[in-house]
């Protein structure tokens, strides 16, 4: 089916919206092996029960099968690479899961009264929903950028700190909790064409956030904003 639907020099997306154990993860994999292809896949699985200690659910074997294609695959091509001295492809993959957002949305229903309003501007002080990690934070800010989920990112170390270059500098996204001029001047920069930082990064400072503010700016940078 691949090789009759897709073409070799091309870089062909095959989907499969019911992934089972990632029969077809594996088929594109030993394809492109076969005759150096850089097709890609997209494979969506419903977490189904297995009731299994192991793979609770399909999914988690969907991508045990598909890490263990890769592994198979990568031991096969360093043996030849000993000998040849060739290239390895490039078979990482990412595996998101669909959840609500990281970030409490602000309740519009809650009553027009001092207590209630009260309450809600005390949940937001810290809207970032617990237990998420700075990849969920990252991959949503992408997302709402206008940005997809296959777009390349890259972590640099600004000033001592990490930052999330996206799409080869057209985004930073800062997820440092505590920021220093230091860091807005070195994002500042490198000039990209938008700047994304978490709003409690600035810890209620608003003068580094208006300084922040004037420093893009003067470097040319059209887009700065907190979420």
């Amino acid at each position: 089916m691949l090789n009759l639907a897709c073409a070799v020099e091309g870089s062909d997306i095959i989907l499969d919206f019911i992934a089972g154990s990632g029969t077809t993860a594996q088929a594109v994999l030993e394809l492109n092996r076969q005759d150096g292809g850089n097709r890609k896949f997209i494979l969506v699985q419903l977490p189904e029960p297995t009731g299994r200690d192991d793979y609770p659910t399909i999914a988690d074997i969907t991508k045990e099968r598909v890490r263990r294609v890769i592994k198979k695959l990568d031991d096969e091509d360093a043996g030849r690479l000993d000998l040849s001295g060739g290239q390895v492809q490039d078979r990482g993959f990412r595996v998101f899961k669909l959840a609500e957002s990281n970030f409490t949305p602000w309740n519009a229903d809650v009553p027009r009264d001092t207590a209630s309003l009260a309450e809600q501007l005390a949940m937001h002080v810290d809207h970032i929903r617990e237990g998420r990690a700075a990849d969920d934070l990252l991959y949503e800010i992408l997302l709402k950028s206008g940005f997809s989920l296959t777009t390349p990112v890259e972590s640099r170390e600004l000033a001592g700190v990490t930052v999330h270059s996206v799409d080869n500098g057209a985004l930073f996204v800062c997820l440092e909790r505590n920021l220093t001029m230091e860091v807005i001047r070195a994002m500042a920069d490198r000039r990209p064409e938008r700047v994304v930082c978490l709003d409690e990064s600035f810890a209620g400072n608003d003068q580094l956030k208006a300084n922040a503010v004037q420093i893009f700016k003067t470097k040319g940078v059209p887009s700065f904003k907190t979420v």
